[in-house]
């Protein structure tokens, strides 16, 4: 496998950076949680100084989200004050020199009526902030649930105003890897692995649920992707971040056989 191995950190792992380095991973993904700037600069510097350290290369930035944080915001006054506060990530990831950012297309619930609407306000978003990416890749997120971008149609569609689509593939719980592939695959530009039981989304180790791991690596391989298979994992069942050697044993074992 040619690809290298990627992590996502916020602050419930960044201080594990050195040991995903010495267990083979090579690229970091910085999760920006929704606090106010200042607070946000002091996180993703700490993180990069570990990371830089360790000898791991910035790939990505997340950017915040959250229900205050709604690119999809229906009211035009409202979905600009979302656009203003997320350019201050931007900016912020531009000055670490991540080559790519992940953005979430709503928050949730929302009413069925509505999605036509919110995904021409979140198309609108995403064009606005690739503009002020400047020469950084901006990537939707297939999302759960009632979300926008909850179908590799609906992520493939928005994609068009922007790079390309991070894949979750734990996040799909309308239809399955193998349809979300056909529809976007060719729009993957990063990824978030995990696995789940298909009910919600968990974030669980890779092999503890249902996801097609193999068919998701070689489908990915076959289209031409060029990323990190890179992890975006919750807490074991101790409430701890799950070891960074199990985590590439689990990929290897999953997907090399």
């Amino acid at each position: 496998m040619s690809n290298p191995l990627g992590i996502s950190v916020g602050q419930a792992n960044y201080q594990l950076l050195p040991q995903y380095a010495a267990a083979g991973f090579e690229a970091v993904e910085i999760s920006l949680p929704g606090k106010p700037i200042d607070e946000l600069r002091v996180f993703a510097c700490e993180a990069y100084a570990l990371l830089r350290k360790a000898g791991m290369t910035l790939w990505s930035v997340h950017l915040p989200f959250g229900r205050r944080l709604d690119i999809s915001a229906l009211d035009e006054a409202e979905r600009a004050r979302v656009i203003g506060e997320l350019k201050l990530s931007v900016d912020l990831a531009r000055g670490l020199g991540a080559q790519t950012l992940v953005v979430h297309g709503s928050s949730e619930p929302n009413e069925e009526e509505s999605r036509p609407a919110r995904m021409e306000a979140c198309a609108k978003s995403l064009r606005e902030l690739q503009a002020c990416a400047d020469g950084m890749n901006l990537a939707i997120e297939n999302l759960p649930r009632t979300c926008i971008g909850r179908a590799g149609w609906e992520v493939a569609q928005l994609s068009r105003e922007c790079a390309g689509v991070c894949f979750d593939v734990n996040h799909l719980l309308i239809e399955d890897h193998n349809a979300f592939l056909d529809a976007a695959e060719k729009r993957v530009v990063t990824t978030h692995l995990s696995d789940y039981d298909g009910v919600d989304e968990r974030h669980w180790l890779p092999g503890m649920g249902i996801v097609p791991w193999k068919l998701v690596h070689d489908r990915l391989i076959a289209a031409g992707y060029e990323g990190p298979f890179l992890f975006e994992l919750g807490l074991d069942a101790e409430k701890r971040p799950y070891a960074p050697e199990r985590i590439v044993t689990a990929w290897r074992g999953l997907v090399e056989r």
